[in-house]
């Protein structure tokens, strides 16, 4: 087996190490047997997020071996479920099924949260609300709070408003548990709002299962906390906005919600002591940790002799990230004994600053490059009206748009490092092979979720044309990569538990 087709074959298992299916089925089924669910108490199931169906399936599974039938439910999903989503469960007619926007949220996702409202409308007294969260729920179902709808006039100029926001925050390179704070000030189903519109309908008890997308696993996290109370008070959240210098940067009717203007407070979220949180029964299905389990686990079975795992979650920016493990392990490849292969496995959620990017795009003088990055409406709207076609070689981002994710940056930057080393002689360079990859499947808005690199990998996006070395300074990642054949492609995984990286070293 290549080096290539064994680190996607140990990312196969990652993936499966957290698939929500199984899990999902055993932590309902073990919950409503301890709490002795009698078959005729009125269930309602609501799934959320880049795991729905899957996670959806496991729950009606476990409902019907213990002779329960949902009453209605929703899923928001962030792509329509196939028969392998479902795992054989066919689902119930009253079971209603949504396709929302992401990464960042739009008319779709507006129409998802609708559906959520319909679907709480519909509960019946003193019934069990099934809450189901995956990575991806707080762009999928994102809508505003009525404030904001207030604030502009219609939920729809609003809706354009919390879009506005998280392209702001994603350009800003805050980590996803930061991005998470601001927003869900904002969000419908926000800050614990779900859990009290579901109480307040008259839901009994709200059990609410996650897998987790978000380092540290923290509930008010994961989704923008929709069944948990907001953890910053009005001081933290504006002391976070200024760290990051964000306040220039909100549109104004937004920072008057907020309560940046000085005129009005800002909009209330509920607070812990609200009754509603009182009916809250939360459990963790999944996380990063597991897949990271899994994926040493393959390599072991598959006969790797030194599998070393690196429990320090992956942080800060992806560039830096890659570089860290390639030197690392050429630093493990330095004392390797010969026949022997050893493996540096972690996971996490590093970022891309792309307030970097165009910084570094308009250093290296190309202000119509910096300037589109900064825009990417306005790189559309030249495309369509023909201006990038007046422009020859190298390419502007005005024809060749932003590119790329986290894992596609951090890989081409390991690549990168790992050819620098072998320029210099170190002939170890050569025997390394690192992964670096998402659980979604899908890094960033690209067709693949990662990428399999070498120190081959810059010279073969060379000789396609590229130069590496700025595509990944001006953010075109996914260009070299796919020139040099190592881009990671599996489609839709189904489930969502942040990032994979693994460096295999042969002796």
């Amino acid at each position: 087996m290549t080096s290539r087709a064994l680190l996607a074959a140990l990312h196969a298992a990652a993936v499966q190490g957290a698939a929500p299916f199984a899990r999902t089925r055993d932590a309902v089924r073990a919950w409503c047997t301890a709490q002795h669910l009698a078959a005729d108490t009125p269930v309602a199931l609501f799934a959320l997020g880049k795991a729905a169906p899957a996670m959806a399936a496991g729950a009606l599974d476990a409902l019907r071996t213990l002779g329960i039938t949902p009453t209605h439910g929703i899923v928001v999903a962030a792509h329509a479920p196939t028969a392998r989503d479902w795992h054989g469960v066919a689902p119930p007619p009253t079971l209603a099924v949504h396709i929302g926007d992401h990464p960042v949220p739009g008319p779709a996702s507006l129409a998802a949260a609708d559906a959520i409202d319909d679907a709480i409308i519909a509960l019946e007294p003193g019934a069990v609300a099934l809450v189901l969260l995956s990575g991806g729920t707080t762009a999928l179902c994102a809508a505003p709070i009525a404030a904001l709808s207030q604030e502009l006039g219609d939920a729809e100029r609003a809706q354009a408003r919390i879009a506005n926001l998280a392209q702001t925050l994603l350009e800003s390179g805050l980590a996803i548990h930061e991005m998470n704070a601001i927003r869900r000030r904002l969000l419908r189903f926000g800050a614990g709002r779900l859990a009290v519109a579901l109480a307040q309908h008259g839901a009994a008890r709200i059990p609410t299962f996650a897998i987790s997308d978000v380092i540290g696993d923290d509930p008010a996290v994961i989704g923008s906390g929709p069944c948990t109370a907001d953890a910053l008070d009005d001081a933290d959240f504006l002391a976070l906005l200024d760290a990051h210098d964000l306040r220039p940067h909100l549109e104004r009717a937004t920072a008057t919600v907020l309560g940046l203007s000085g005129s009005e407070a800002p909009a209330a979220v509920p607070p812990a002591t609200h009754w509603a949180f009182a009916r809250v029964e939360w459990q963790l299905v999944a996380a990063n940790a597991d897949a990271v389990r899994a994926l040493a686990s393959a390599a072991r079975d598959a006969g790797i002799d030194e599998v070393r795992v690196d429990d320090t979650p992956l942080v800060g920016e992806a560039e830096f990230v890659g570089e860290d493990l390639a030197r690392r392990a050429l630093a493990v490849a330095g004392t390797l004994a010969p026949g022997r292969r050893a493996l540096l496995v972690a996971g996490g959620e590093p970022v891309v600053h792309l307030r970097a990017t165009v910084e570094r795009a308009m250093q290296r003088g190309d202000d119509d490059d910096a300037r589109l990055a900064a825009d990417p409406v306005l790189a559309a709207e030249a495309i369509m009206s023909g201006d990038a076609g007046a422009r020859t070689s190298p390419p502007s981002l005005a024809d060749e748009p932003l590119r790329g994710g986290r894992m596609q940056v951090a890989a081409l930057a390991a690549a990168l490092t790992l050819e620098a080393a072998a320029s210099r002689g170190a002939a170890e360079a050569w025997r390394i092979t690192i992964l670096a990859a998402g659980t979604d499947g899908r890094d960033g808005p690209t067709d693949a979720t990662g990428a399999i690199v070498d120190a081959a990998v810059p010279a073969l996006a060379r000789r396609a044309g590229r130069t590496p070395e700025d595509d990944l300074a001006t953010g075109r990642s996914w260009y070299p990569l796919d020139a040099a054949g190592a881009l990671l492609r599996t489609g839709p995984t189904g489930t969502n538990v942040m990032d994979v990286v693994a460096a295999l070293v042969r002796g």
